[in-house]
């Protein structure tokens, strides 16, 4: 199992999506918010995904697909 700690950030429609419920039940992938802030029009989620490295890989790819900017979180910022 591998972690990655993301910043995702979503705008318009998809601040209503149950997104990383979908991300979850798709890749089989463990989320963990650890910091999150919605207001109109934008939110953004701190969170830790977990699961199989492919997985994680093809889940990431599947949110910028949908228009979720993800970054990176380099250092431990969310502990």
């Amino acid at each position: 199992m591998t972690k990655r700690r993301v910043h995702l950030t979503f705008t318009g429609k998809l601040v209503e999506e149950p997104i990383l419920w979908q991300l979850s039940q798709t890749f089989d992938l463990i989320f963990n918010i650890r910091q999150a802030d919605f207001t109109e029009g934008i939110g953004w989620i701190m969170a830790e995904l977990e699961g199989d490295p492919q997985r994680l890989e093809n889940g990431i790819k599947w949110l910028e697909d949908r228009g979720v900017q993800v970054a990176p979180i380099e250092q431990d910022v969310v502990s």
